[in-house]
């Protein structure tokens, strides 16, 4: 059996619990424990998030680790550490307002204060002056991350395929679909909604099992073609793991069945409305299935 657990996003008590439920199950030796991305970012404490699947990676290191966007826009603004100020200062504006200010508080990164209009208000331009404090006090705020850290979110893999499903952070596209970015150069994989979510293509015949799209009515997003995990922990629904049997050539490809762990939120923790993707659904183009 194929356990997937969908967007986690920083809830570290949701996340033990759910370890905990997998535990006790218990899991057999050839059980997979697949994590569709989105460790971090938005919820109560994305350090502690991060350590947990760490741990848990140690107890079970055949588990597999999806990338999600919110991985990405982190490992982003790593890799701008030597780009001009202009572009660190970019990259750095892209992740705060996609709840990288919760993450890096996590971390006990200071000053994040005077950013969080900036972070709250997509319309907020930087001027010059703040264009260079910004970029200047992001190595300081990457260095409150531990090495051990970096080194699990650039192991994280961007999908995985077995004989009859494939797993992936936001969605595929489908034999003569097109797909506009909000921005240049991103992975449709990790940021994809339209025109994924409302396809009937077949997929290459494997059900597709992701992530990134909240469900508003906290339960599964289930179609012929496709199965949708996050439903919504970081927003006030429960973290949910979804069962895939993948066994045997016979099995059919679908969901067998869920795990959930409630809404739960320690000390720091804090409710936000689900965002709307008002510019992708904008600018998204597609045509086919």
């Amino acid at each position: 059996m194929i356990y997937a657990v969908g967007d986690i996003h920083g809830q570290h008590v949701m996340l033990k619990a759910m370890l905990a439920k997998l535990t006790d199950l218990p899991l057999r030796a050839n059980d997979t424990v697949l994590f569709l991305g989105d460790y971090v970012d938005r919820g109560e404490n994305s350090r502690a998030v991060i350590d947990l699947l760490i741990q848990w990676r140690q107890q079970r290191p055949d588990s597999i680790f999806l990338r999600g966007n919110h991985e990405q826009l982190m490992l982003d603004l790593r890799a701008a550490v030597a780009a001009p100020a202009t572009e660190r200062a970019s990259v750095a504006v892209a992740w705060l307002r996609n709840g990288g200010i919760e993450a890096l508080a996590s971390y006990g990164a200071s000053g994040l204060g005077q950013w969080r209009s900036v972070a709250d208000d997509s319309k907020i331009l930087l001027n010059p002056s703040q264009v260079e404090l910004l970029a200047s006090t992001v190595d300081r705020w990457l260095a409150r991350i531990p090495d051990a850290h970096w080194s699990f979110l650039e192991d994280t893999v961007m999908e995985h395929f077995t004989t009859r499903y494939h797993f992936v952070h936001a969605g595929v596209l489908a034999p003569g679909q097109t797909w506009e970015p909000v921005r240049p150069g991103i992975d449709p994989r990790l940021w994809i909604r339209e025109p994924f979510l409302s396809s009937h293509a077949h997929f290459d015949g494997r059900l597709v099992v992701f992530g990134h799209s909240p469900q508003r009515d906290w339960q599964p997003r289930i179609q012929l073609n496709k199965v949708g995990l996050d439903t919504g922990a970081v927003y006030g629904g429960p973290l949910t793991t979804g069962l895939f049997d993948d066994s045997s050539e016979t099995a059919t490809p679908r969901l067998y069945g869920i795990i959930q762990t409630p809404f739960a939120r320690g000390l720091s923790s804090f409710l936000k409305p689900i965002p709307v993707d008002k510019s992708a659904v904008r600018r998204r183009r597609h045509r086919g299935a």
